[in-house]
């Protein structure tokens, strides 16, 4: 029997799913009028002064950068003004606060925090998604190791990164530790260390975020957490879908475009009981790149678990993911295309790291890890120690080195050491420096993976080695009181065959690359950091950095490297609290020849928040208010970053 022809009662295309979950958080928060004298609602100003006494008891309770504990740089916990390395430590009111929707879009206010050419997550190809620190990587692999609660989440066959595989709400803190950890952490981590740190379960949590904005967004996330007879349970989803932007400017655009957009899917999950937890992690994604043959879609499942100690940790790990992705070539004038390539690339991952504290400041660990895929298959196997020496109360030295076995079609070692000092000058003056190797195997991607963007096309090379890195830097952080920390830090990079995009020939069939180990190249620059709290409610916050990026044989700069990026803002909490910032970055090339300039851009973000009552907050939020244009990519017809973006939400504690 036919169904009746039923017309829905909402406009079509009308986003109901975030809609539905907005009114549903609303219905749970707004307590119901009654006529009866307790349930009247309070006062204007009633409601505005408990609003002002809860943001000045957040912000009483909020850490100093001397309370501040990060655990990134040496793998134990320390004040970030002890470590021997830069730390940057990004917290969740900063994560939930950011002008931003996504994880990588709120880590772009530190200084040298990049992913390949000037992208975001938002409607980026994934193989784009590598993050480098310091301007220390020219392709989309990453030369920073990404790391959640100590297992790495850099793609195992490509090293690129998911950032939206976490919800933002699952989140507790996001440290970003600069300089080579391989000492530590082995490949990838020769530019420095990202790492994701969970919420810790916490009884009776049930909080949910939706939004909607610019470009068709649809957001919703949720998180939830419960503790009981000995077991904790934390958990969270989210879901984002978006109509996307046109990528190309409209006087230049054919037939063939159309706006970039992208659906993503992401779900965690923690159990714990005792020493043992057991996690879960699933992510889908389906982007459109832009034209409509060139599209991609993602898929993982990660399964961890692990036993913790007081004085040793386990944990191992599996990852299963599939990654479809179609290319074409563009013909002059935009208005035709023909498909190049349909791939489909299934590959998984295992391994395990162990720790352990041998004795009072000593520790040593192991990790392994092997990718396959199809016939591919790489290994990798490492071994570090540690030692911190106190010399005397204001004076530590800490030494640490490690040796890998890599191995592909045959193996090879590679021993990375690092030594640091640091020393408390003053009780408000900290002086540190640090000389170390660090060190990446080429992934499985880069050596057998040849892929096209737009018109360029890039071979891989399975001849890849490794990448080196040997550097020194120096640095001090000043507090003469508990509302300031100013921060510099210079150094110096001498990088070894880093892998490249090397171009072999230009004609009118476009650019044709290769991947190769490009020889010797250098970095130098000096950072800094400034925050300072005027009072319990407001903040004012400003970072730099400056970097030089060359090829020592022919004195080029290094693509996707600007010389200057840095951020200004300030945030002032009350009864309606606002963050805003303004990020600028610098000119850089976009190819090894330096033929192809992109111009810097400023760009600013604002975040604004009001308490309807203890459980819903809304918020008005934006990047890139100026319209800025901002070319992330020239291939060589020029490709644009996100522009104005602005979207509304709410965010409901249901616990409260």
């Amino acid at each position: 029997m036919d169904c009746p022809d039923v017309s829905s009662p909402f406009p079509p295309g009308l986003p109901l799913r975030p809609l539905f979950l907005a009114g549903f958080a609303l219905s749970l928060a707004i307590p119901m009028s009654a006529p009866a004298e307790e349930n009247r609602s309070p006062e204007p100003e009633q409601e505005a002064a408990e609003a002002q006494e809860e943001a000045d008891q957040e912000a009483t309770d909020r850490p100093t950068h001397t309370e501040t504990v990060v655990v990134t740089a040496t793998r134990g916990e320390e004040a970030i003004v002890d470590s021997i390395a830069l730390v940057t430590a990004v917290d969740s009111e900063e994560l939930s606060n950011s002008p931003g929707t996504l994880v990588d879009e709120a880590l772009s206010r530190v200084p040298g925090f990049g992913l390949f050419r000037r992208n975001t997550s938002f409607i980026s190809h994934p193989t784009t998604t590598g993050v480098s620190l310091r301007g220390i990587g020219p392709s989309g692999a990453s030369r920073t190791l990404v790391l959640w609660d100590g297992i790495p989440l850099n793609d195992p066959f490509g090293n690129w990164v998911y950032w939206n595989r976490m919800p933002t709400l699952f989140l507790d803190r996001i440290e970003v530790a600069r300089g080579a950890a391989s000492p530590l952490y082995g490949s990838s981590a020769l530019g420095g260390t990202v790492q994701l740190f969970s919420r810790r379960p916490e009884p009776g949590i049930l909080r949910a975020r939706a939004q909607l904005g610019s470009f068709g967004i649809q957001d919703a996330e949720v998180l939830g957490s419960h503790e009981a007879d000995g077991i904790s349970v934390v958990g969270a989803a989210r879901m984002l879908n978006s109509e996307g932007y046109h990528r190309i400017r409209e006087a230049e655009r054919g037939a063939v475009d159309q706006p970039a957009g992208v659906d993503f899917r992401s779900m965690v999950g923690r159990a714990t009981s005792g020493p043992v937890h057991f996690s879960i992690n699933y992510y889908s994604e389906d982007r459109r790149n832009g034209t409509p043959l060139q599209v991609n879609s993602s898929r993982l499942v990660m399964l961890e678990g692990g036993i913790t100690q007081d004085n040793w940790d386990l944990r191992v790990f599996g990852q299963d993911s599939r990654l479809n992705s179609d290319f074409s070539r563009i013909f002059p004038g935009r208005n035709e295309e023909r498909q190049t390539a349909r791939t489909t690339f299934e590959y998984s991952g295992v391994g395990g790291v162990f720790s352990t504290r041998i004795a009072e400041g000593l520790q040593a660990g192991a990790d392994w890890m092997r990718t396959s895929w199809g016939d591919h298959s790489q290994n990798r196997l490492g071994a570090f120690v540690q030692k911190r020496l106190e010399l005397m109360p204001s004076l530590e030295v800490l030494a640490d080195g490690r040796v890998d076995l890599w191995q592909n079609a045959g193996s090879k070692a590679s021993v990375n050491p690092r030594v640091g000092v640091r020393y408390h000058v003053l009780e408000s003056t900290t002086l540190r420096a640090s000389a170390y190797r660090g060190f990446r195997a080429p992934s499985l991607n880069e050596l057998y993976r040849p892929f096209r963007v737009g018109n360029v096309r890039v071979a891989a090379n399975d001849q890849l080695g490794e990448e080196s890195l040997y550097g020194a830097e120096g640095g001090l952080d000043f507090y003469p009181t508990e509302r300031m920390l100013v921060r510099g830090n210079a150094y110096w990079n001498w990088m070894r065959d880093t892998v490249g995009n090397v171009t072999l020939e230009v004609n009118d069939e476009g650019v044709f690359r290769q991947r190769q180990n490009i020889g010797r190249s250098r970095a130098r620059g000096f950072e800094a950091e400034v925050y300072v709290y005027p009072d319990a409610n407001s903040e004012f916050f400003a970072a730099y950095l400056f970097s030089v990026s060359k090829v020592e044989e022919t004195g080029l700069r290094l693509p996707q490297v600007p010389f200057h990026q840095g951020v200004v803002g300030g945030a002032w909490h009350g009864p309606v609290s606002v963050r805003a910032d303004l990020r600028f970055m610098g000119d850089q090339f976009e190819d090894d020849r330096n033929e192809l300039p992109m111009e810097g851009f400023v760009s600013v973000g604002l975040r604004v928040s009001y308490p309807v009552n203890d459980r819903l907050h809304v918020f008005l939020a934006g990047e890139n208010l100026l319209d800025a244009e901002i070319v992330s990519a020239r291939t060589p017809i020029e490709t644009l970053g996100t522009p104005r973006a602005v979207h509304i939400g709410v965010d409901v504690d249901f616990a409260r």
